[in-house]
C-alpha cells in the first residue's frame, strides 16, 4: 500500500530513501558509497510502506524492448568515467535494426574479464561494439563485452577516424598508419 503523498517523478541518482527505511525494488539500487538508495530511470516512484520496498515504474517505454542476454551491435558515442554512453542500433539476436536507436550504457567493470582501468583505453569514438544486454528494462539498457566474442567489431582511427584493419592482435590504420593493441577486439572483429 503505498500513500499519496509518497508518490512522485524522479531521475537517475536522485535519493530516494535510506537503506534503514526501505529496500530496493525495482530499477532502484543502493550506494555503495553513502547508502542510499537511488533511482536507476526517469519514472514515478513507489514506496510501499508495509513491505517497505522502494522501486521506481519506468515512465519510458520502446517498442523495440530489449531482452537480457540478447547481442546487440552498438556504437560509442562519449566516456564520463567510469561509463561508456552508446548507442544500440542492431539485434543479432533478433537479426533487426533498432530504430530509432535506443541508448546503452557500458560501465568499465563490464568491460572485460580483466582489469580495466579507462574505457577510453579499450574503445574509442565511433567504434562499434557487440555486446549483449545485463539488466531488462530501458532505454538506458545496461551492457557488457565481457568474453572473447564481445568487443570492438570495426575500429575508428583515433588520429584520421578511418575504420582500421586487423592484423593478428594488432590493429593498424591502412590511412595513416597508426597501430594499436590496446582495444577490446571481438573475435568477430569485421576488418581485415
Amino acid at each position: 500500500m503505498e500513500t499519496p503523498d509518497k508518490k512522485q517523478i524522479v531521475i537517475p541518482g536522485e535519493e530516494i530513501a535510506t537503506i534503514e527505511e526501505y529496500s530496493p525494488g525495482k530499477n532502484v539500487f543502493q550506494d555503495a558509497g553513502d547508502g542510499l538508495i537511488k533511482s536507476k530511470k526517469v519514472g514515478k516512484l513507489r514506496l510501499d510502506v508495509k513491505t517497505h520496498v522502494a522501486e521506481v515504474e519506468s515512465m519510458k517505454t520502446h517498442k523495440n524492448v530489449l531482452t537480457k542476454n540478447e547481442v546487440v551491435y552498438a556504437v560509442v558515442e562519449r566516456f564520463e568515467d567510469p561509463i561508456a554512453v552508446l548507442r544500440i542500433i542492431y539485434s543479432e539476436s533478433k537479426k533487426t535494426p533498432i530504430v530509432p536507436s535506443v541508448t546503452g550504457i557500458l560501465h568499465v567493470a563490464n568491460a572485460s574479464n580483466s582489469r580495466v582501468r579507462y574505457l577510453s583505453d579499450v574503445f574509442g569514438y565511433g567504434d562499434i561494439v557487440r555486446a549483449y544486454v545485463v539488466e531488462e528494462g530501458g532505454p538506458p539498457f545496461y551492457l557488457s563485452t565481457r568474453g572473447r566474442q564481445f568487443g570492438v567489431i570495426v575500429a575508428k582511427c583515433p588520429k584520421c577516424m578511418s575504420s582500421m584493419r586487423k592484423r593478428g592482435i594488432v590493429l593498424y590504420c591502412p590511412q595513416c598508419g597508426y597501430k594499436t593493441k590496446n582495444k577490446k577486439i571481438s573475435l568477430y572483429y569485421l576488418l581485415k
